[in-house]
């Protein structure tokens, strides 16, 4: 606002004309007070300075407004270097749909949040990355470590409405090893920086309308771990590190099992390099009748095929009927039990020196902990 408007504005106020007050002893020191400011501005030699300090004046009062900054954003706060994969960093808070599947998969540098609902069948996916882990380039957005799997290619398309007070854009699936988008390449979605340098892609089923209003709901910070049921303890250095921890389980009101996995690996390949040797652990919370063996293709007759599960080893460990995969696999070894105490599990080794087998981590180095989630724990690996 210009000087001369002030005065202007000074003027019109002093000539309305205001109704008789009753006399009040609180009143003339409140009047005193004002004038006492007024004095002490107008020393400052400048109406734009005296205006300021009425404005200061206000805003202190009684009816002054908060923080305008929306309690789901950051403001100008940096996004995190790295997340915690056993405690995902953020939420989201509303879907166009009520979803009866909902999961959360997060690495240190990515976060996946998934919903799906069966009837009628509808698909939402969010992926956050960590500070540093997106590139923006004329119309491409890249994201993720294609080595780890995270990586997202997208073309950006157009400006969005801003999310969240921050700038955001129209874009489409272009590519990646992040498989779950897959299914909404054909999708329009949205990708913003949630936070400065960390970028988030959203998209959905639902209309554009929807995308930005799943975008607006994200809820970031989040501290709240993810429960195990089965506790790992004295792993090699090898597996000693947390790579990868997720959940699925019911939407509101609908009755789904409940699955718990993670992967660890070398502290050495936390951040975006592929994993040199892997421990996954797997366990649901609804046991299946039979074992899963592989299967083989088998020709019949005119040249039709159909498969045929092949046999089974299984031994005892630990008192749960367990499976070994058959035939072997080169630098893959799997381990499962349809009914360990309510739970189903399932142990897979990756890599071609792995320093221990599935049998010789659920002998020594695993416990099982039960279905019941009141016995589950936050910390599921220990020295």
């Amino acid at each position: 606002m210009r000087e001369s408007d002030l005065r202007n504005l000074f003027k019109r106020q002093a000539a309305i004309e205001l109704p008789p007050a009753p006399f009040s002893i609180p009143a003339v020191r409140r009047m005193g007070r004002a004038r006492l400011l007024r004095r002490r501005a107008s020393a400052l030699g400048s109406p734009v300075l005296a205006a300021a300090a009425v404005v200061a004046v206000v805003l202190a009062g009684p009816f002054a407004a908060g923080p305008r900054h929306s309690a789901n954003t950051l403001g100008g706060q940096a996004a995190p270097r790295t997340f915690n994969p056993l405690a995902p960093y953020a939420a989201v808070t509303w879907y166009p749909y009520r979803p009866s599947v909902v999961s959360s998969l997060g690495w240190h540098t990515g976060l996946l949040l998934r919903a799906s609902s069966r009837s009628p069948a509808k698909s939402t996916a969010v992926v956050l990355y960590a500070a540093g882990w997106c590139t923006l380039k004329s119309a491409s957005l890249s994201c993720g470590s294609t080595p780890n799997g995270t990586s997202v290619e997208m073309t950006v398309s157009g400006q969005a409405p801003d999310v969240q007070g921050r700038m955001a854009y129209w874009a489409r699936y272009a590519g990646g090893a992040l498989a779950p988008l897959r299914p909404l390449s054909g999708t329009q979605m949205l990708a913003f920086q949630y936070a400065r340098g960390g970028w988030a892609v959203v998209g959905s089923d639902g209309t554009p309308a929807d995308v930005l209003r799943v975008a607006a709901s994200l809820r970031y910070g989040q501290t709240s771990p993810l429960r195990f049921p089965f506790r790992l303890t004295g792993l090699p250095r090898a597996w000693s590190e947390v790579l990868s921890a997720g959940f699925t389980q019911a939407g509101p009101g609908a009755h789904v099992p409940t699955e718990n996995v993670l992967l660890l690996g070398s502290p050495a390949t936390r951040l975006g390099t592929a994993p040199h040797n892997t421990l996954t652990v797997l366990t649901g919370s609804q046991t299946i009748r039979s074992p899963q063996c592989q299967t083989k293709i088998v020709t019949q007759g005119q040249g039709s095929q159909v498969s045929k599960p092949t046999s089974c080893p299984s031994k005892v460990i630990n008192g749960y009927r367990v499976y070994l995969n058959s035939p072997p696999v080169a630098g893959l070894q799997t381990l499962f039990s349809p009914d360990a105490d309510g739970l189903y599990l399932k142990e897979q080794t990756t890599g071609p020196d792995a320093p221990l087998s599935p049998a010789s981590v659920l002998a020594n180095h695993l416990q099982l902990l039960g279905p019941d989630p009141a016995n589950w724990i936050t910390a599921p690996v220990s020295p």
